[in-house]
């Protein structure tokens, strides 16, 4: 064997390995040994549509981790964390979204959406620890009963507010 057949070998073998494997501490392992990124966000695709609530969080978060500026995948993330009340995680995870495309017209409604319903929240705390004779309780109820009109506040304020009270608002 030539000089030249020997460094052609060389380059084409190492040309192969490099394609094939990776390294990780040491131990040489097949990217077959991985899920690749469409297969994950399938299998969370359909355990998202499917309810499977605690899965799909998880193959989003491994997703996020693998792909930090996918504005989906943050998107899909904020709805299972207000689907799930947790609404501090869903604005920060709307926000996310944001980052990666500031165009993204659902992340700023159910961002807002999550927002409205946190301030609906505050508020009913507050008029349940304000005193009646203060003068900041009727500027409570009247956000209250404007905010408990709108039709994504109306159907958590029939349940929020006492039966009793529900004419009310």
């Amino acid at each position: 064997m030539t000089l030249r057949a020997v460094a052609v070998l060389a380059v084409a073998t190492g040309a192969a390995l490099a394609a094939g494997c990776t390294s990780s501490g040491g131990v040489m392992k097949s990217f077959d040994d991985e899920p690749n990124l469409i297969t994950i966000n399938q299998e969370a695709k359909l355990a998202y549509e499917g309810g499977e609530t605690a899965k799909a969080e998880a193959l989003y978060r491994s997703l996020a981790r693998r792909m930090p500026n996918d504005a989906e995948t943050w998107l899909r993330l904020g709805n299972l964390y207000a689907r799930s009340n947790r609404p501090d995680e869903a604005a920060s995870a709307y926000q996310r979204a944001l980052m990666a495309d500031n165009a993204e017209a659902r992340a700023w409604h159910n961002l807002g959406i999550v927002r409205l319903r946190q301030a609906w929240a505050s508020l009913l705390q507050a008029q349940a620890t304000v005193k009646p004779k203060d003068s900041l309780a009727p500027q409570i109820d009247t956000l209250l009963e404007y905010l408990g009109k709108l039709p994504q506040i109306e159907a958590e304020s029939r349940k929020a507010v006492p039966a009793a009270d529900a004419s009310k608002y």
